[in-house]
């Protein structure tokens, strides 16, 4: 009798512990920020399992980090939605199985073994990603912001391109356009017109899904993230060269991405209205006077309207974590700031602005 009152008490307690432990992990994510790496599960949908290096395969869960060399295998009406770099989404489509090969940003690798991904790439029209995926038939490099789907099949890979620019690796001068579907078998490519019947519920779910990504920005607490970001130094080598990081909405229970400029925009429409300002006034300083710090700013800073892709205005000095000039401590207020462009941002598909080549 003594016995199974001391189980009773045991299991109790250890399910205290496993539920303070998820609410810790919860906790974390509502505070966390993510800058310098790739992995993060940002939302799970029916049977999802991960098999890590050493261990058997677990179920994945969208509290889940993935880490370079980790395995996901989606079952049948089930995806996965996880991020990239900064401002990029990859969603995995039911039956299908890749490797995060490498999460670091500089160096960005996924592989897709079978089936399908989505990747929804948010940037301006001078940000070169260099998102790298591999198949059995070819390595992909997707090189600037848009809409891109790749499907490994069996002796073939496809690469639908709704917007944006992408190459192969082994032909980088080749640029593949929005509106192009390549089919790439035997070691030749076949490049055809993308058509609607192209499209099915995969691209639709991934559709909502950015539009609602967006629509999160809009739901963060700039009080809450000013009073977190101004407990950290955002110009350290962390967030060098970037061109914002996630942050955690716990109301919408998900990652969303917060540009450090204004203007920028998901590729299905959705605009990130709010963004990190680079200058905003606080107390402190000698003798009364104040000096700077960046801010959560919400909508367009001089009254435009929004565009309707990322394009952002100037940063002046550069990025948090920039060698450009700043505000010392004790100066009177922030330096001037250039206005970001009315006239809207180019259509990356409108051929206007020539894609850098890249040399391999």
């Amino acid at each position: 009798m003594k016995d199974t009152r001391l189980v009773v008490r045991l299991c109790a307690a250890l399910a205290i512990v496993a539920g303070l432990f998820s609410i810790g992990q919860a906790q974390n994510r509502e505070k966390h920020i993510i800058s310098a790496k790739a992995g993060a599960v940002n939302a799970v949908s029916g049977h999802v399992m991960v098999k890590r290096v050493g261990q058997g395969p677990q179920l994945l869960s969208n509290q889940d980090d993935l880490v370079s060399g980790d395995v996901v295998k989606t079952g049948v009406n089930s995806q996965a939605e996880i991020l990239l770099n900064p401002g990029s989404y990859l969603r995995l489509a039911e039956n299908s199985e890749m490797v995060l090969s490498d999460n670091s940003l500089d160096n960005l690798l996924v592989r897709l073994n079978r089936g399908s991904v989505i990747i929804e790439a948010t940037g301006a029209d001078d940000t070169q990603l260099r998102i790298a995926v591999a198949t059995d038939q070819q390595q992909l490099i997707i090189a600037r912001r848009g809409i891109y789907r790749i499907n490994a099949k069996a002796g073939s890979t496809e690469l639908v391109v709704e917007k944006g620019r992408a190459f192969a690796k082994d032909n980088p001068r080749e640029l593949i356009k929005g509106g192009k579907k390549v089919t790439y078998t035997g070691g030749t490519a076949f490049v055809a017109k993308l058509e609607k019947t192209d499209r099915d519920t995969f691209d639709g779910w991934s559709k909502e899904r950015g539009k609602a990504l967006a629509r999160a920005n809009d739901k963060l607490s700039a009080r809450t993230l000013n009073g977190f970001l101004n407990s950290r130094l955002l110009w350290t080598a962390e967030f060098s060269g970037r061109n914002g990081f996630w942050t955690f909405n716990p109301f919408m229970r998900c990652y969303t991405f917060l540009p450090f400029q204004y203007g920028w925009s998901s590729p299905y429409g959705g605009f990130y209205g709010q963004y990190l300002s680079p200058y905003g006034f606080y107390g402190g300083g000698c003798c009364g006077g104040r000096y700077t710090r960046p801010v959560i700013t919400s909508g367009p800073p001089f009254g435009g309207a929004p565009g309707s892709s990322g394009s952002p205005g100037g940063y002046p000095g550069g990025l948090p974590g920039s060698s450009g000039p700043s505000n010392p401590p004790g100066s009177l207020g922030p330096a001037p700031v250039r206005m970001p462009s009315q006239a809207g941002p180019r259509d990356p598909d409108s051929g206007g602005r020539r894609v850098p080549r890249d040399s391999n």
